[in-house]
């Protein structure tokens, strides 16, 4: 374990290294990313500036909510999300054999391989709105933040489980490229208080596909809000984690690489 720790740690390094090599597009692309993330938060603002609003939340509840379900991507994009990608360049390239006859987990070194400075510019952004956000509510106790730690976990273990289905599915569907919009698409229904949608949508989107434990529960434990169905989501979030290993697992069996 600690011999992989060093592996990790070397790895980042070196991606670090070498994003640091041209500084100035580092900046660039983080402040980018910083602006970017800021338009759905300036929608909701316009949402509750003109009368309207979520039922049940505030204008700074739902901002905290999406500068959480911000700070999980941002987390997710910074360390791991980065193998659909990498996957990708390296079964189109022919060079995803290099990973597989090195005498380490391939899926450990295909994680050590992706860090992402460049999404710290999100994670910035998040933290900025969480801090705007609880500064204008009532601090939370030290058992809603331990609360929010556990769910925020869970959090990254949906996104994790994503990003296995994802790049598993490029070891046969080269050509899926397109597969960050469907899962945009599906993931953006986190950015929102669950119980704004019909029972069936929150059952969905809680125990079939956890994709409240974005934001909602995690945000819900903050703020002292009901988080019933939180424990039911996480028990599905394992059963995706599990899934997505295996599925990528079972994908990458059926990888025949590029030569012939």
């Amino acid at each position: 374990m600690i011999r992989g720790l060093q592996i990790y740690l070397m790895a980042l390094k070196h991606n670090f290294a070498a994003r640091m090599a041209y500084r100035a597009d580092f900046i660039f692309s983080s402040l980018m990313s910083f602006v970017s993330e800021m338009f759905i938060p300036l929608i909701t603002f316009f949402i509750y500036e003109m009368g309207s609003s979520f039922p049940g939340w505030g204008f700074y509840e739902v901002l905290l909510l999406q500068g959480i379900f911000m700070l999980s991507n941002g987390v997710a994009r910074l360390t791991f999300f980065g193998i659909v990608s990498s996957t990708l360049g390296h079964v189109r390239e022919g060079t995803y054999d290099l990973l597989l006859i090195k005498p380490r987990s391939t899926l450990f070194l295909s994680i050590a391989n992706v860090f992402s400075p460049d999404s710290i510019g999100t994670i910035f952004a998040a933290v900025y709105i969480i801090r705007l956000s609880l500064d204008k509510l009532v601090w939370p106790g030290a058992l809603s933040w331990i609360e929010f730690l556990v769910l925020f976990l869970f959090s990254l273990m949906v996104l994790f489980s994503f990003s296995l289905f994802m790049a598993g599915s490029m070891f046969k569907w080269v050509g899926n490229s397109r597969i960050y919009e469907i899962f945009d698409s599906i993931t953006s229904f986190g950015n929102y208080p669950a119980t704004i949608f019909s029972k069936s949508f929150r059952i969905l989107i809680s125990n079939v596909i956890p994709i409240a434990l974005l934001g909602f529960f995690p945000a819900s434990a903050l703020l002292g809000k009901e988080i019933e169905g939180a424990l039911s989501a996480a028990l599905v979030c394992i059963i995706f984690l599990a899934l997505g290993l295996c599925f990528w697992r079972f994908m990458l069996s059926k990888y025949t690489s590029a030569g012939g």
